[in-house]
Parts: C-alpha cells; structure tokens; sequence
C-alpha cells in the first residue's frame, strides 16, 4: 500500500520542526577556569635607625672607620689638651699619685691632633675592647703590655701618626694625628663598632626622663683623690654639662670648654696593680668588670641605678632602681670612674 499524501506531509514537516529545535538549542556552557590568586608583594622590612655608635645620634650614614680610643694625660702640666672636647666618648680613670688620665674614644668626626698622649693601663682593655677598635698610647709597664695585647684591639704605640711637640717638655708632649692612626688600621679592625652604650631613641625616653626617682641637679662634684676633685655644672642655655678642674674651667688649647650632654658616675673598686712607676707610687688599678652604683645626669636631672658589665669585652648595661633597662640620652658623654673611696656629691 503506498502512503498517503498526508502522513508523508506530516513526516516531512516533523524533520523540519525536529531541525529547527536542534538549531535553537542553548549552548552547553563551557567548564570555569581556575581562578588564579594574587597576593599583593610584602612591604619591604623597615631598616632601624642609623645612630652614630659612640653617641647614640641619628645619622645618614655611620662614618665608615673604626673607634679610636687615645689615652689622654690629665696632670697639670699636659693642661690645657688638644682634641679632646672632639671626642665622642671620654672615660676618666684614677691612676698613680692620686691624679686621673683620660681613655678618649673618637669615630664620628676626625678631631686632628690629640693629646698629650700617655701611657696604657690595664682598665684600658674594659674601655676599648667592646669597640674591637684601636687603641693608641705612648707605651707601658711590662706586665701591663702583656695584658693589653690579649684584648681584641689593633696598638698603637709609635710610628706614623705620632710627634714629639718641641712647645713642651718630655714626657708631656707626645701628640698623635688621628687620621693617619685610622689610616693604619688593619682589616680586622676596620669596622665601626657596635652601640656602646645602651643609648635611648631620644632624650624624652632616656632614664633621666622615665626612670623611678629621677630629679632636679645642676652640680656634680667627684672627687677622685685628694688632689683630683672634677667639677661639672648644668648649663640650661646650652643643655650641657660643663666641666671645672676645681674651681678652674677646663678647656683645651682652642680655648673651647669641655662639655658633655652626659655624664655617667660610675663606681668602682680598685686594687693594687702589681707595680710602681718610676717616681715609686703604687699603681691603683680599676676594676671595670662586675657591677656597681651608678648615677646618671643628663639634661639638667638625675636618676640613680646600677651598672653591669660581664667581662672585659662585653658592653655596658644598666638598670633602674627598680631593676628595669636604663637608657642613656644621645649625646656627647663622659664616664667617671670614680673609686668607691672616693666621693660623689650631687645638688
């Protein structure tokens, strides 16, 4: 039988419509892409402040040299010194007949020619071994030299950078340029050294701002000796402390004040050092490894602490009487080694 013209009609007409459908079919949609995580670059680590390692001061850039610590005479007869209000750091030690001799530590500026230049003690590697710098000096005892050459420090103690002074006489006029002892020193003693002392950020947040029982002073008179009695008064207009060899300003040979923003008292015991110099006195020698008393003046105040220092190469430390971390306004500062025989009167 042959189909009817209706039912091939209807077939083609389902082709038809069955192809439309297909051409009008949704899309199938495509499979998502990963998605892809981006973290935004970690902000670099903000580098510390630059301070200028033996004063505590904001700079640019630490000067690029080692510290040199020179031992400066104190007696009458080297008075007035050269070079020595330039020093960054100065600590004053007692030595043989009763006067006192100076440990001066310069890094931040080159002071030109220093001195009158003296001879070495054994203290002297307590005071300069936390530098790892150079230490000059015109000589020593015997069983001091052989203590001083065990410290980590390069000596200086003749040759390039040293000159006799024909303005006075020996053993008084022994004087060194500061550049050419830096220029001298070698690889293992370059390097600037590490924070002497624990300096405070600013002077708002050193211990003469925030430690316990901190207070008014405008006199400090130490007396090291019968004969070596330092005086330092608080000048406001300048904020700092001026120092006096007793009722005389001392000054160097510029005709400049010596000044400091700090002065530390430090005391200390001292013993026999084990010989006599020439003129026969019994050498004292200071102890600087231990810990003992400590006042701090800065700024027109005071605060009394403690100080701490584990060995000969370690650095300073220092607490409040409360036995919290005490630090030191930045600044030119002084230390007073002043024996605890000796005495300290503060107003």
């Amino acid at each position: 039988m042959k189909p009817s013209r209706t039912t091939s009609c209807a077939a083609v007409l389902a082709v038809l419509l069955g192809t439309v459908a297909c051409s009008h079919r949704a899309p199938t949609p495509a499979a998502p892409s990963p998605s892809v995580t981006t973290s935004a670059p970690s902000p670099p680590a903000s580098a510390p402040p630059l301070v200028a390692p033996l004063t505590g001061r904001p700079v640019h850039a630490v000067a690029q040299r080692p510290a040199l610590t020179v031992k400066i005479e104190n007696s009458t007869a080297a008075r007035p010194q050269s070079g020595l209000d330039q020093a960054d750091l100065v600590v004053e030690e007692l030595v043989e007949g009763g006067i006192t001799r100076f440990a001066a530590m310069f890094q931040t500026a080159d002071p030109g020619t220093v001195g009158p230049v003296r001879s070495v003690r054994n203290v002297d590697t307590s005071i300069a071994s936390p530098t790892r710098g150079l230490l000059a000096f015109s000589g020593g005892a015997g069983v001091v030299l052989k203590v001083v050459r065990k410290a980590p420090l390069q000596l200086l103690s003749g040759g390039a950078g040293f000159r006799r002074s024909g303005a006075r006489s020996a053993p008084h006029n022994l004087y060194a340029k500061a550049g050419t002892l830096w220029g001298r020193a070698n690889a293992a003693h370059r390097a600037p050294p590490k924070p002497y002392l624990p300096w405070a950020p600013d002077a708002t947040r050193a211990g003469t701002a925030t430690a316990p029982g901190n207070q008014a002073a405008s006199q400090a008179q130490l007396t090291f000796s019968s004969g070596e009695r330092p005086r330092w008064t608080y000048q406001a207009s300048t904020r700092t402390w001026l120092r006096s060899e007793g009722s005389k300003p001392a000054k160097v040979a510029s005709g400049r004040r010596l000044a400091a923003d700090n002065v530390l008292v430090l005391r200390v015991r001292t013993r026999d050092a084990g010989y006599r110099d020439p003129a026969g006195n019994d050498v004292p020698e200071s102890v600087l490894t231990g810990s003992g008393r400590l006042t701090v003046l800065s700024a027109g105040r005071q605060v009394s602490g403690t100080w701490h220092k584990a060995g000969r190469d370690a650095r300073f430390t220092f607490t409040d009487t409360a036995g919290r971390p005490l630090l030191v306004a930045p600044g030119r500062t002084w230390i007073e080694l002043v024996p605890s025989t000796g005495a300290v009167r503060i107003s």
